[in-house]
Parts: structure tokens; sequence; C-alpha cells
């Protein structure tokens, strides 16, 4: 009787010690979300939660927000952690107490178009009477201005897949695509052959993990010490080419 109450005593103390650990994300296209298959928030949270250094401490669990839901959950500092986030895309009293890991991803803003006609951007000026692919919620830097009087032709749609098939049966003329998309439906839906990628891109950013500070600081620690070392980790190095961003390794060097 004593040996099975000291065991249910144990197995009571490793529960309680294993600390749950909301993941949010608000990206819902590849590479980062895949209906067909795992996506990338899917499998790093794997990582996190199987890394040798874990020791099922933390159990991290993934969710996928409206951006609406999650600037909520940021402005109650709700503990928790956001995957592929930029510090520029977030009003600052909105992120002003998170900390932020060093950069998983050197991610760009790309302008592509076919192949056949190519675009290259030289400023905004250069997209007026052109037709602008864009996505839905979306705000492009630079060009707001000229959208939103009307000089840009901006046409959205819900994935950067519609774009790029707009963009292959010529109804819009370019397209802005995150790069990390663009090598991801490269390697599985169209040909690097039939694009045209501007050598201008409209920026470049970073991606990183944001902790909000409400997070114990000992989970803050294992995060950012586990994401600092991720370069050197060959399971994220296979993630990488497995989702065909391994020409992506942060930092930037022209960020």
């Amino acid at each position: 009787m004593f040996r099975l109450l000291a065991l249910l005593i144990l197995c009571s103390l490793s529960a309680q010690a294993t600390e749950r650990i909301e993941v949010w994300t608000y990206h819902t296209s590849p590479p980062f979300a895949n209906e067909q298959s795992t996506g990338l928030s899917e499998a790093l949270v794997a990582l996190l939660n199987e890394h040798p250094s874990n020791h099922a401490r933390y159990f991290f669990v993934l969710s996928q927000l409206p951006r609406r839901r999650l600037d909520a959950r940021l402005a109650e500092n709700r503990p928790g952690v956001l995957l592929w986030a930029t510090p520029t895309f977030f009003p600052p009293k909105l992120v002003a107490r998170a900390r932020w890991t060093s950069p998983l991803l050197c991610d760009t803003q790309d302008f592509v178009s076919p192949a056949s006609h190519p675009f290259d951007y030289e400023g905004p000026a250069s997209l007026y009477g052109q037709r602008l692919g864009g996505v839905l919620g979306h705000y492009y830097q630079t060009l707001q201005d000229d959208i939103d009087k009307g000089r840009i032709r901006r046409e959205d749609v819900h994935s950067d897949l519609q774009n790029l098939h707009k963009l292959l049966s010529g109804r819009i003329d370019v397209a802005l695509l995150p790069r990390s998309a663009r090598y991801f439906y490269e390697t599985t839906e169209i040909p690097p052959a039939r694009l045209h990628v501007s050598d201008v891109p409209l920026y470049t950013f970073q991606r990183h993990i944001l902790i909000t500070s409400s997070l114990n600081p000992a989970a803050t620690q294992f995060i950012q010490q586990l994401i600092t070392d991720l370069p050197h980790s060959a399971r994220w190095q296979g993630l990488l080419r497995r989702y065909g961003l391994q020409r992506m390794n942060a930092p930037c060097t022209t960020y």
C-alpha cells in the first residue's frame, strides 16, 4: 500500500511539473500552415516539445488565431508565445512589454511576375497601370498611400497560391508574395522558371518568436536559449529543407 501511495504521489508531482504553454500563430497558409500536411508552425511546436533539453517540463500547445483575437491576447498580456512575429508589424503599445527571441527566418516581400512578362520594381510609381495582387488583410508599407488614392490598382484574394494562379493565368500583372511562400510553392506547385522576381523587394523582415512578459522567467529562458541554438540543430535545418526555406536562415545580411 505504501509503495502504491508513493507511486501515485510521484505521478501527481510529475504531472504538476509539466507546464502548459500556449503558442499562437495567425498565419493560415504555407509554409506555416498546411491543410494537406504538417505546416512549419506545427513542426516547430513538436520540436519544442520533443527537444532533449525540455525534459517534459513544458508542453507547448498550438492555436491558430485571427489577428483580432491575437491582438486581444497581447493586450491582456496573456502568458504565451507568438510564432513568426516581426516587431514592426505590431503597434508599439501592444508589444512594449514583450520579449523577442533571436530571429528564426529572414523573409522578404517580393514582387513576382510571369517570366514571359517580367516586372521590376522601381518605387511605387512603377506600379501605376499594373494590376497588383495582394492578400486580404495585409498592409503593404510604402504602397498604401498610393493604393488608398487609387494610383495603384490592388486586387485581393485569400491566399498566396490564389495570387500565383491569377498571375500565371494573366488576370493580374504582378503579385506581392512573401519569399517563404514562394520558396515553398516552387517546391510543390510552380516551377521557378515560370516566375520572375524583381531584384528590388518591397521590404525585408525577420521572423522571431514573441514571448509575453507574463510568461514565467524559466520558460522564457528555455525558449530564448533553444531558439538561439536552432541554427546548429540538425532537426531545424532538416525542417528548413523540407519546406524549401534553407536559403532563409536568419539574421538577414541586408536587414
